[in-house]
């Protein structure tokens, strides 16, 4: 997932951030319970203030994902 996740961060670096957590780390816990991530890979998009607006778990296609950041840029 780390290409895919990538390269969404490198096409969007100018219009949105690209956040990763490793769920190995005790201090992400905090997070991963904020944002409702509960297993991995997990992916959330979150909107400028925060807001969780959607979630996946476990491993994604590349154009669903692409889909659902372009869908969340044109609301």
């Amino acid at each position: 997932m780390t290409p895919i996740v990538n390269g969404l961060a490198d096409d969007y670096a100018d219009t949105l951030n690209v956040y990763r957590l490793n769920a190995a780390e005790p201090d992400v816990l905090a997070l991963q319970q904020q944002y409702g991530v509960r297993g991995h890979p997990s992916f959330a998009l979150l909107s400028s203030d925060g807001m969780v607006m959607q979630r996946f778990l476990g491993p994604q296609d590349e154009q669903l994902l692409r889909e659902a950041v372009e869908a969340l840029l044109v609301e």
